[in-house]
């Protein structure tokens, strides 16, 4: 049966996409490599790293967009003018042949934006995606999917910025999708509940 509505709630933090520990092996592995001795750098320096456009950011190639996503399109909304929504869910059939990969599978791919509606940077690294199907609520597995990417970084006051992110989630749990995201401690996790449909 679907679920009713969208809203803030307490939901399992246990899971998701760890970019938070991502980056912090990327900064030990960094320290690790640094040595006492303190030579000056030769040569001129690198440039930073580019951002990525929304479109490379979310880019899912072959998928293919739900006819219908009963409950799930809600926004969350907090006090502090704080939006998380899923923009698009899309599925596809992974091809993918890479480590931890399963060829075959079913994805479901959500793709979330986070509207900055404060007066404050709203910090991403933290953030955590779980998807649950079924009436057992049964967590799906995540995984990745072509090139998207997880959130990361600050988002500045009136902007917005999007990520997507893929589960192996069977067509027999379409009938009641739960997606929790959840992104630090002074928030409660948005909880977006409903059903797809292909």
């Amino acid at each position: 049966m679907p679920l009713r509505g969208s809203r803030p709630s307490t939901f399992s933090r246990s899971a998701g996409r760890g970019t938070a520990l991502a980056l912090s092996l990327a900064l030990a592995v960094a320290v690790a490599g640094c040595s006492g001795d303190k030579k000056p750098a030769s040569g001129p320096k690198p440039p930073p790293p580019s951002e990525r456009s929304e479109a490379e950011t979310t880019a899912a190639p072959g998928a293919v967009a739900f006819k219908d996503m009963t409950g799930l399109r809600k926004p969350v909304t907090y006090p502090d003018k704080i939006t998380v929504a899923i923009t698009d869910i899309r599925y596809a059939k992974n091809q993918a042949m890479g480590p931890g990969e399963i060829t075959g599978r079913n994805l479901t791919i959500f793709t979330l934006r986070f509207t900055n509606g404060s007066a404050q940077p709203l910090d991403l690294n933290k953030v955590q995606v779980v998807a649950r199907y079924g009436k057992a609520r049964t967590q799906a597995s995540p995984t990745s999917y072509a090139n998207i990417n997880d959130f990361y970084g600050t988002v500045a006051p009136g902007q917005s910025r999007s990520a997507s992110y893929a589960f192996d989630l069977p067509p027999e749990g379409y009938g009641a999708v739960v997606l929790g995201v959840a992104f630090d401690d002074k928030h409660k996790t948005a909880v977006f509940a409903g059903s797809l449909q292909r």
